[in-house]
């Protein structure tokens, strides 16, 4: 089973429409989600009909709550509406498309044969699931839907069984040339012939006024305006491609825990409950296999009947979530769609201090990962975790090094290009910019770090020059973009990872973002000013001080970045050691 669209698998060749019903319906509709075969193998055929078949769910949705009763002729009529329906945008298919080859047309023809013989399977076995969804969505189109108990919805699922049958014949007879089929379902051809003795029109016209008046009431539904806000947010390039796909799954979740409803609907219950279930979720939600596909309160039951006391997603997660909600109720809020702040303001226990939050590498930590095989030597390119008598002066060799001597963000490093590697006054510097494509976390980001003396010492300056000799523009070619957002570094992390789980130094919480934490901490035993470490690594100095001091000179920054001691013999690596390896191609 693959996923190809949204809301669309494959499964032996045909297609399928999935949606997961939202969490406060589920009892009525008696099932979690929305499964029907789209019948086709074709994938533009079936990203039509998939669209189709989520925008009736929505209105689906929204009409759910209310409560209709149906009549047998009524019923009778859904079924007719809408297997004409399909047999027009069959034909209009068939003409758009041209001929049909022989051995398609026979496929096909063999293909409905086989479908209206799985129909009468299932209209004899009363397996009604196969036809849920195309049940409830016409329900919807005919302003009909609602809570029915199930002896309803089997009855009207009998019915679409039945007509279904009607429809395979049909679409199997115009393959073998016979446009002339009649249905064998004589009684509700009647019931539908008598139903609709009255014209179309004149339905559509009564009807019109009371939907128009629904939608002008309710507003959008939360849906519809969570993917017009990312939308825009990206067009505006307001988000990054990454930080989209988290806010998505935000609203995602909010929709599993609360509903699909028009936005003005929502209050700060609603948002007390969403917060509530996500501290109460384990914080492997969405890895763990136990867990696959089950919605948020399910996940809950389960761990309440196993008795899991795993850990809960952390609060900034939490905060994270509920920070992209407020973000879309801001917004919407403007255009006077919903209510004002009802994801904002709420209290969290007190937390570790930000300085406590992510472990840094320590002194130790740092003697360790310096005495592995990266900078002790290694077998080869491909064997790096192995020791050997080779030393790669590359990225992999490079990166860490200059985190722990700078303080620097990661693809700060990664997408360095050899014009930032420069001298002002006198003094070797990294110019970290924002000049043509790179990605800055901030405008604080912009700065000048200068290059330490061990770095000096070591031979990255002759390793700059021998990437400039070989007409390189970047002083680390190997990495390519990757991830959501096309950073640099995404390869780089993923390596870094494996590494230290290779060589025995893999501790949760302490990655290569602890570098700065570490580099931080060592500037600050160096008795360095708190403004000019603000000025190394790029963050915005609090109080006075940040307003009034608007320039380091470079050499202040060059006395303080050297005062980073990570008191770890690297002796060895001196540039006189010899000569710089050639670099492996790829990371």
């Amino acid at each position: 089973m693959a996923r190809l669209l949204r809301n669309v698998v494959q499964r032996n060749r045909i297609f399928h429409f999935r949606r997961g019903i939202p969490l406060d319906l589920r009892s009525r509709f008696g099932r979690r989600e929305i499964t029907c075969s789209l019948r086709t193998s074709e994938l533009h055929l079936a990203g039509i009909r998939a669209r189709e078949l989520y925008l009736a769910a929505e209105s689906l949705f929204e009409e759910s709550r209310r409560n209709p009763m149906l009549s047998d002729d009524q019923l009778a009529a859904i079924v007719q509406d809408f297997y004409g329906h399909v047999l027009d945008r069959e034909n209009k298919l068939r003409l758009r498309h041209g001929r049909v080859p022989e051995e398609v047309r026979i496929q096909r023809a063999e293909y409905f044969r086989d479908v209206a013989q799985r129909a009468r399977t299932d209209l004899g076995a009363n397996e009604f699931g196969t036809v849920a969804f195309v049940t409830e969505a016409m329900l919807r189109k005919h302003n009909l839907a609602g809570q029915l108990d199930k002896t309803g919805r089997d009855q009207l699922s009998q019915a679409l069984i039945r007509g279904g049958i009607d429809l395979a014949e049909a679409v199997r007879a115009r393959y073998e040339g016979d446009f002339n089929f009649e249905p064998r379902d004589k009684l509700l051809a009647r019931k539908v012939e008598a139903l609709f003795a009255q014209p179309r029109a004149s339905e559509q016209q009564t009807s019109a006024a009371p939907t128009e008046a629904v939608a002008n009431e309710t507003g959008p539904l939360f849906t519809k305006a969570a993917a017009d806000f990312v939308a825009k947010q990206k067009l505006m390039r307001t988000w990054e491609n990454q930080t989209a796909l988290q806010n998505e799954k935000s609203y995602e979740l909010l929709e599993a825990i609360c509903g699909n409803r028009p936005l003005r609907s929502y209050t700060r219950k609603d948002a007390a409950t969403f917060k509530d279930v996500l501290q109460r979720l384990p914080s492997d939600y969405g890895k763990a296999s136990q867990y696959v596909g089950k919605a948020p309160a399910e996940i809950l039951a389960l761990d309440a009947e196993t008795g899991s006391k795993g850990p809960r997603l952390a609060t900034k997660t939490v905060k994270r979530h509920l920070s992209a909600l407020s973000s879309l109720w801001d917004e919407m809020h403007s255009h006077d769609e919903a209510a004002k702040g009802i994801f904002s303001g709420f209290k969290f226990s007190k937390q570790k201090r930000a300085r406590d939050q992510r472990a840094m590498w320590s002194r130790d930590d740092l003697e360790r990962l310096f005495k592995t095989p990266i900078w002790t030597g290694c077998q080869s390119a491909g064997r790096r975790t192995l020791p050997g008598s080779m030393i790669i002066r590359d990225e992999r060799f490079w990166i860490p090094l200059i985190a722990v001597f700078s303080g620097a963000r990661q693809e700060e490093i990664c997408q360095l290009q050899i014009e930032d590697i420069q001298q002002q006054a006198g003094i070797w510097v990294f110019d970290i910019n924002a000049k043509g494509a790179k990605q800055l976390k901030n405008k604080s980001a912009v700065r000048i770090v200068p290059i330490h003396q061990e770095l000096i010492r070591i031979g990255f300056l002759k390793y700059v020059e021998s990437q400039r000799k070989a007409g390189q523009d970047r002083v680390f070619p190997n990495l390519g973009p990757g991830g959501a957002d096309d950073r640099f570094g995404h390869g780089f992390t993923k390596w870094f990872t494996r590494y230290r789980r290779a060589v025995g130094l893999y501790e949760k919480g302490r990655d290569f973002h602890s570098f700065r934490h570490s580099a931080t901490t060592f500037l600050h035993q160096g008795r360095a000013e708190d403004s000019t470490i603000d000025r190394i690594t790029g963050h915005t100095t609090l109080g006075e001080t940040g307003r009034y001091n608007k320039e380091s000179f470079v050499t202040q920054l060059k006395e303080a970045i050297d005062r980073i001691n990570i008191e770890v013999d690297l002796s060895a690596l001196y540039d006189e050691q010899g000569e710089v390896e050639p670099l492996p191609q790829t990371l």
